[in-house]
């Protein structure tokens, strides 16, 4: 029987290039090895086949790594049109971009065999990055600076699992990266001075490893989205230079260990935050040319007692009001603090100064080029009246609760609604001919789909389709699924109907069609729409598009080709299980999942239906939620008031039973018990169990009396922690308490689980490890004791050294032999 190592451990799949070998690879690597088994002793002979064989199936050796590593360095370099990098390594004697130091590649310091650092600063690369990056999956950092990169960054980006750093500053880059980066450990992350467009991405909340988010002097608008507070490792944020707008965030205060603020240059409102000068290890904090409002801050504690390390403050070219400011210092005599030209009494432009605390000296202000002065600039809105200052050109006022601006129809940032009268003669024409030209069509072809719902009118209403969705026409879902054919059939889902589609793009979907159970209303289905683009985490599924022809309601998502939990903890449809360090990754992907909709999402979102077959599998093993959706969407934080049934038997919150209110607290339930699924590899409901045919029954008693060791699933064989999992076990209880209060939250349930997952993680790689220096030791053994043994039965085969004409390019035949047998054995760092 084969076993898969990297289907087992995904996340190995650096290890081996993101591949297996073929059957072709085992057969020639068999053959050669059968060429000198005659030379080996018949034990020998055996246990070395069964290595080589179990090797040559698993990983590729060091000397075809360092081949392939250089042939998609070569490959990427014609991609790019870099010809003069490409015909500098051609110049290099040795293929091996390790062993030949070729320009702007570094290998690692303990074996010298995987690349892992690229830095092509200005090497005049052009064009999207190829996909087949992916293939240096060793990569640590990707340095592109001033080249000519477009876009799109592929997703296969994401493959790069050890990838810390990635920079592509000034390029010619207009998308956002995509969210596969999540799957790699990025610490850095650098895309100033291109030309990328969009607002920032919420998903980035979710790289809890990143430091520097540097994305300055592009065209980013929106506003800063106060998911961002969950970056608790954030050291530097420069945002300078977009079209940001807003207030600054009171959830960003929980980035204590920022140290450099960029956020100049934007169209930033409100108060100067007070908490900003309360992190402990801030030491520059750029806030000119805003809209900033209010009064000057006060900075003596900062400045008299606080933090030392702290150097520069920049609120110049603001709109703050009251008293002109005073500084007076000696504690922190190396501060510059510069606030010229805003609107203090008795301030005009022309006497604006930049006070530096240790001489106060006086400088000429800076221009600011400000649209309007200060009498301008308040005469536009009401403080008092807590209006919004205007919003940038191009741009319409999209949340008035936080003044952060979007993209509208108006060209000055003004309403649109003067220009809804001139057009209505004409539109009123438009919209009579394709009412005729609608019905007309309609009629004719009158499709019927029954598992789609009804059709809902007024389906042509003017709505403004939501950023990041696709309207898909019912022509290509019918011809991505063959007219929703049943070998296309998938399953049933909370929704309806689940089909697998193929895109004509190449693209693989999951099409969900409505049923008539949960069709809705035109609007409604309009409003689930907006709301679920606003979702986006790692551990959600990704919602691409959605069709509502004719008034059908089908939603079309991101395919996950490891199908659902339920399948893989219990193999119903032949699936391997999943290993022990796998499911402490799945429990941890969920329960992130669940924190982003519960704590993150606005509005908050109660899942209400967590169960095994809703977390589905992505090609990586991440666990994603499925099936919510607006009828689970919370009007309140934390609790919803339902008067239908909610969920599936064995995973409802008993509480629901008496209370008739779902909360968050309900899903942590629900949690708890996928959890002891998950740790024990029994279903939920077992009518073999007797008396305990609920898992929670059957788990308690046997944990508590004989510990975990009586209720782990079987399948581990062995092969798991029992610390991690009591911990694991433990947790799982908590969340199932019959009392609500008694319930831990989703930050509470990530505090323990992150740890066990990092604990979980690191064994696994010391295991691997401890692996191959057994395997390797056992073959230096093996090959040091043949070599006495031949040698000393058998002549040199060459010379000491070649006579002039002749070629000593074979070498010694044994030696070149085993040479090629230990790089078939060879395990890759």
């Amino acid at each position: 029987m084969e076993c898969d190592v990297q289907a087992s451990f995904p996340y190995l799949r650096g290890l081996t290039g993101n591949r297996m070998l073929s059957s072709c690879d085992r057969i020639d690597a068999k053959a050669s090895i059968s060429r000198t088994r005659d030379l080996l002793p018949s034990w020998r002979w055996l246990i070395t086949l069964c290595v080589a064989t179990m090797l040559s199936s698993e990983a590729p050796s060091v000397a075809s790594q360092a081949v392939d590593q250089g042939s998609a360095l070569k490959s990427l370099a014609r991609d790019w049109n870099a010809q003069d990098l490409l015909a500098d390594w051609e110049r290099n004697p040795l293929p091996d971009p390790c062993l030949g130091a070729w320009t702007g590649v570094f290998c690692d310091n303990a074996t010298n065999t995987n690349v892992v650092i690229l830095n092509f600063t200005a090497k005049g690369l052009k064009g999207p990055m190829p996909s087949l990056i992916s293939q240096l999956v060793h990569l640590e950092e990707l340095t592109l600076d001033d080249n000519r990169i477009e876009d799109p960054i592929p997703s296969e980006i994401g493959r790069l699992i050890h990838l810390r750093r990635l920079s592509l500053n000034n390029n010619s880059l207009t998308s956002l990266p995509p969210e596969e980066l999540l799957m790699c450990n990025l610490t850095y992350l650098a895309m100033h001075k291109n030309n990328i467009y969009g607002q920032l991405p919420l998903w980035i909340s979710n790289m809890v490893t990143l430091e520097k988010l540097d994305m300055y002097a592009n065209k980013l608008w929106g506003g800063l989205p106060p998911e961002y507070g969950r970056l608790t490792n954030m050291k530097s944020m420069q945002l300078w230079e977009n079209q940001l707008s807003g207030f600054i965030p009171r959830e960003w205060s929980n980035m204590k260990k920022m140290l450099n603020y960029g956020l100049g240059h934007l169209y930033l409102t409100g108060n100067v935050p007070d908490w900003l000068f309360e992190l402990p290890s801030l030491r520059t904090a750029t806030l000119s040319r805003n809209q900033l409002i209010g009064p000057f801050p006060n900075l003596t504690k900062l400045l008299n007692n606080g933090n030392p390390d702290f150097t520069r403050l920049d609120l110049s070219c603001n709109y703050l009001t009251g008293a002109y400011p005073t500084i007076r210092n000696t504690a922190a005599p190396n501060t510059t603090v510069i606030y010229y030209s805003n609107c203090y009494d008795n301030e005009t432009d022309s006497s604006a100064t930049i006070n530096t605390p240790m001489n106060a000296t006086q400088n000429t202000p800076q221009n600011c080029s400000r649209s309007w002065d200060c009498t301008s600039f308040y005469n536009q809105f009401s403080v008092t009246r807590n209006e919004c200052p205007p919003c940038p050109s191009s741009q319409t006022l999209t949340d008035p609760s936080k003044c952060v601006c979007g993209k509208g129809f108006s060209s000055n940032g003004t309403s649109t609604a003067p220009f809804i009268g001139a057009g209505v003669v004409g539109g009123f024409f438009v919209m009579i001919t394709a009412f005729v030209l609608t019905a007309s069509c309609m009629k004719m072809r009158k499709p019927k789909y029954p598992q789609f719902g009804r059709k809902i009118e007024g389906v042509d209403d003017p709505w403004i389709i939501p950023e990041g969705l696709r309207r898909f026409r019912l022509q290509e879902l019918e011809e991505a699924t063959q007219k929703f054919s049943q070998k296309h059939f998938l399953g049933m889902g909370g929704f309806g109907n689940v089909y697998q589609g193929f895109l004509n793009d190449g693209k693989i979907v999951a099409i969900k069609c409505a049923s008539l159970r949960s069709a809705q209303g035109h609007k409604e289905f309009q409003n689930e729409l907006t709301l679920l683009a606003r979702l986006h985490h790692r551990n959600l599924v990704g919602l691409l598009g959605f069709c509502d022809d004719g008034g059908l309601q089908i939603l079309v998502y991101e395919y996950m080709s490891n199908g659902d939990l339920y399948d893989n903890l219990f193999g119903t449809d032949g699936r391997p299980s999943l290993n022990s360090y796998q499911r402490v990754e799945v429990a941890l992907g969920i329960a992130r999942g669940l924190d982003y909709l519960h704590s993150f999402a606005d509005p908050p979102v109660i899942h209400r239906d967590i169960k095994a077959s809703n977390i589905l599998l992505d090609e990586f093993m991440v666990a994603k939620l499925a099936d919510f959706g607006v009828s689970k969407i919370s009007p309140e934080p934390y609790s919803h008031i339902s008067t239908r049934p909610v969920g599936t038997m064995g995973y409802v919150d008993p509480e629901y039973f008496r209370t008739n209110q779902v909360t968050v607290s309900s899903d942590i339930y629900s949690f708890g018990i996928v959890l002891l699924e998950i740790i024990t590899g029994k279903p939920i409901i077992d009518d073999q169990r007797g008396e305990n045919t609920n898992l929670e029954d059957w788990v308690k008693p046997r944990f508590i009396l004989r510990g975990v060791k009586e209720i782990v699933d079987p399948k581990f064989k062995g092969d798991y922690d029992e610390e991690l999992f009591t911990k694991m076990t433990e947790l799982a209880i908590r969340c199932t308490s019959a009392k609500r209060n008694d319930r831990p939250t989703m930050k509470e349930v990530l505090n323990i689980l992150e740890p066990l997952a990092r604990a979980s993680l690191e064994a696994l790689s010391e295991r691997m490890h401890s692996v191959s220096k057994s395997i390797d030791k056992s073959l230096s053994s093996e090959r040091s004791e043949f070599y006495f043994n031949y040698e000393s039965k058998n002549p040199p085969l060459v010379r000491e050294s070649p006579e002039a004409g002749e070629s000593s390019s074979d070498g010694n035949v044994v030696t070149k032999y085993l040479d090629n047998l230990a790089t078939i054995q060879q395990v890759p760092r």
